[in-house]
């Protein structure tokens, strides 16, 4: 589980540590450019490193054999992924990520600072850490106890020490890896680190932590398009949804829940669900019954019913992620109506296996949140032209006026932006 990310001069965010603060399900709210899509980046960013790509394949592209489009890079590329404020370190940026380990429930903190570099230098590492709770000083770490082991920045190479024994006193090795790619993912096919199985492990939990996100960026017209039975992971824009509901169907209780959500969530007295081939290939789609036999399939269905569907295919599909980021989650429900999508969510994360982060503008969805999944919301918003993020529990008048005024009237008037910057001036040192 996720439960910090902190960006420093990344995209937007300024140059001081915004830390947002993160629960099973986490709300972030702010007005339009105000910063939220950058934090979805920062988290791809995260993401990125665990499938071993290159710095300029995490910011850019990737693509295999074939030419085929593995991975899309970070919006803005190597021009924008950092505040350009000027300065000696106007080429750089910092995000760091807390988790709990799911293996010990330990706590790790990731740190890494890039620097984008200029038209003759790739993006490369200017420095990078992994700390575990109780496993001494760091797992791994470019600079530590003060040693400044990136004389050459500019160079190939890169530097870390890498703990022999994942506790205090046990100093390892000083490796090389290289700069244009992040260290965590260099280190188990380091030859040298073969001796070092503790470092090994956690570098491995945590690299497994972070590789199990899924961005979902849902559209109605991959919604709507036949799968193969079989294909049980949902794509990102929502590809496969009619095979991956069928496999969710074939369990009598979770078939019995979905057509109870939709009937709540439309005026359908929806009874069934079928899911007909439509094509020689063999390709199934979705649809809905209504009591009297009447069908609806999904090229007809509405935008809303068929993201929420979505929603419940990711959260409740056979092969879930870890953690979900889902951008205006909203889109297409009614505010009357919102109510259900936060029973889903809630649903899906009770349990703690699954954790939820996701934007909204809809101030309908936060008056339905409990007063732990309000402490987990955050407000993104600007400052002197930049990014900041505050977390509510930071925000100590809420919980005074919450007790009069619904978080859904807060937001629509805009109290949460006029006191984090009523906030500004407590923050300056």
């Amino acid at each position: 589980m996720l439960t910090a990310l902190t960006l420093t001069r990344f995209k937007s965010f300024s140059d001081t540590r915004n830390k947002l603060s993160l629960g099973q399900l986490s709300l972030i709210i702010g007005t339009n450019a105000s910063g939220k899509s950058n934090l979805r980046d920062g988290l791809r960013f995260i993401h990125g490193i665990s499938r071993g790509y290159s710095l300029a394949e995490v910011i850019g592209e990737k693509y295999i054999e074939g030419g085929v489009l593995q991975w899309k890079g970070i919006r803005g590329g190597v021009r924008e992924t950092v505040l350009r404020n000027g300065g000696p370190q106007g080429t750089q940026f910092s995000l760091s990520v807390e988790s709990i380990l799911a293996v010990d429930n330990r706590k790790a903190t990731y740190s890494i600072t890039v620097d984008v570099g200029d038209k003759e230098h790739p993006p490369f590492v200017a420095a990078e850490s992994l700390i575990v709770e109780g496993k001494g000083k760091f797992i791994f770490h470019t600079q530590p106890d003060g040693e400044d082991l990136n004389e050459l920045p500019n160079q190939r190479k890169i530097f870390a020490q890498v703990r022999k024994e994942a506790r205090a006193g046990f100093s390892g090795p000083k490796l090389d890896f290289r700069r244009d790619q992040p260290i965590l993912s260099q280190i188990c096919d380091h030859s040298e680190t073969k001796k070092l199985p503790a470092a090994r492990e956690y570098v491995t939990q945590f690299l497994q932590t972070i590789a199990s996100i899924r961005f979902l960026d849902l559209e109605p017209p991959a919604l709507r398009r036949p799968s193969i039975p079989g294909q049980t992971i949902l794509g990102d824009k929502g590809e496969n949804l009619s095979s991956v509901l069928q496999a969710i169907c074939a369990d009598k209780k979770r078939r019995e829940a979905l057509i109870e959500w939709t009937r709540e969530l439309t005026p359908l007295d929806v009874i069934d669900f079928r899911f007909p081939d439509v094509s020689l290939e063999g390709k199934i789609q979705l649809q809905l019954v209504e009591a009297g036999g009447r069908e609806i399939s999904a090229e007809s269905a509405s935008d809303g019913t068929l993201r929420f569907l979505a929603f419940a295919a990711a959260l409740l599909g056979t092969d879930p992620a870890r953690c979900y980021f889902f951008e205006e989650m909203e889109n297409g429900i009614h505010p009357n109506r919102a109510y259900l999508l936060i029973q889903l969510l809630k649903t899906a994360t009770k349990d703690g296996t699954i954790q939820v982060i996701g934007t909204t503008h809809s101030p309908s969805l936060l008056n339905f949140l409990d007063d732990a999944a309000l402490h987990d919301a955050s407000l993104v918003y600007r400052a002197d032209g930049k990014s900041k993020v505050r977390s509510f529990r930071d925000l100590p008048d809420l919980w005074k006026i919450h007790q009069t005024s619904s978080a859904g009237q807060l937001h629509s008037s805009g109290w949460f932006e006029n006191a984090a910057t009523f906030l500004e001036g407590d923050d300056q040192p």
